[in-house]
């Protein structure tokens, strides 16, 4: 069997699972909202629930707009990447690894969204609960110094992207 289909078999349920039983876990241990300190301002485990993307992207769009749209991009980002990963040379390394994350990401996310309507998020950095506060051109703003929280199916399509811009600078031996 060729290399890149057994990335596939492997890496993309390997996420899969990851993901959904770290939700899981939180979901039955922590009450929505909650934060548990792990590293004292620093990093917490949280339990949110995101109903936007990224960033809670679209989060406040109705729901007839919303649900819509975010199975419809799903859909077409597996087959995009379906008809691209049929495509990669059978001796590419990293492409197979990056967009089998991609795949496991989706998959745990959009499994969110169908049992629960919105995707469980845990991880939770922030910086000393600090916030920046600054005026630029007279008008006062305050930076809360947190990323949002995120979970593993994130974290698989972060790394996914850090391995295609990787392979996007990476130069050709001579």
């Amino acid at each position: 069997m060729k290399y890149k289909y057994i990335i596939l078999m492997i890496v993309a349920p390997v996420i899969f699972v990851l993901d959904q039983l770290t939700k899981f876990v939180i979901v039955y241990n922590v009450l929505f909202g909650d934060r548990i300190p792990v590293i004292s301002g620093y990093f917490d485990l949280v339990h949110f629930r995101n109903t936007g993307a990224a960033f809670g992207f679209l989060a406040g769009a109705a729901d007839s707009f919303r649900v819509p749209f975010f199975y419809t991009v799903a859909i077409l980002a597996v087959v995009f990447l379906g008809f691209f990963y049929r495509s990669l040379k059978d001796d590419e390394r990293l492409m197979p690894i990056a967009i089998s994350l991609v795949f496991g990401g989706i998959a745990g996310n959009m499994t969110d969204r169908i049992r629960h309507g919105f995707v469980v998020d845990f991880l939770s950095f922030h910086l000393m609960d600090e916030v920046l506060d600054f005026s630029f051109f007279g008008r006062g703003y305050e930076i809360v110094l947190e990323w949002p929280a995120f979970n593993v199916a994130d974290m698989a399509i972060t790394c996914a992207m850090f391995i295609l811009v990787f392979k996007m600078f990476k130069f050709k031996e001579a």
